[in-house]
């Protein structure tokens, strides 16, 4: 049981220390198609994003691809998600050492995401050119009257989070059943 407690402790630190900062989150899901072929799935959170001291929609964000370990994107995002952003890709350039990447910006129509607010479905696929499974990327919250990063970070792994959730779960339902 007391294992169990420094774990949770230890978990809930780091947990903390990564986000305690960040106005807005970016989690992926990846999912292997075929030999080599990949896709992520993100979900684009706010939680407290602000420009010029107010609240503000998330609009505009980016996320950034290795030279080294992706090549051929493609944007795979579905429809009603696809309809309400305008999303592009630039391949990586390997050769150059320039970073690809998929920018999505919020349609004249859409508000962006709002505070408290996240959206989930925004879909690339990939040749993964490294070993293992992919893993996480910088990204950059962009605010597209001025170009402007206004708040940036790594993405993190959906299951990592399904996990924390999880495991504090089991805690307390551990603690009220010795109660």
């Amino acid at each position: 049981m007391m294992r169990n407690v420094l774990f949770l402790c230890i978990a809930c630190v780091f947990v903390t220390t990564c986000f305690a900062e960040s106005m807005t989150r970016i989690s992926y899901e990846a999912e292997e198609f075929n030999d080599g072929r990949w896709e992520y799935t993100y979900e684009v959170s706010n939680f407290s994003l602000s420009i010029d001291s107010q609240p503000a929609p998330i609009k505009e964000f980016t996320l950034w691809f290795d030279p080294g370990l992706y090549a051929n994107l493609v944007v795979t995002t579905p429809a009603p998600l696809s309809n309400a952003w305008n999303e592009i890709v630039w391949q990586p350039e390997p050769v150059l050492q320039d970073p690809g990447a998929y920018d999505a910006l919020a349609l004249v129509s859409n508000p962006g995401i709002g505070t408290g607010q996240s959206a989930r479905g925004f879909s690339v696929s990939f040749d993964w050119l490294g070993q293992g499974t992919p893993g996480s990327q910088y990204y950059e919250i962009i605010n597209p009257d001025t170009f402007e990063t206004v708040d940036a970070g790594l993405t993190i792994p959906e299951p990592v989070t399904m996990l924390l959730l999880a495991l504090g779960g089991l805690f307390l339902r551990k603690r009220k059943n010795s109660e």
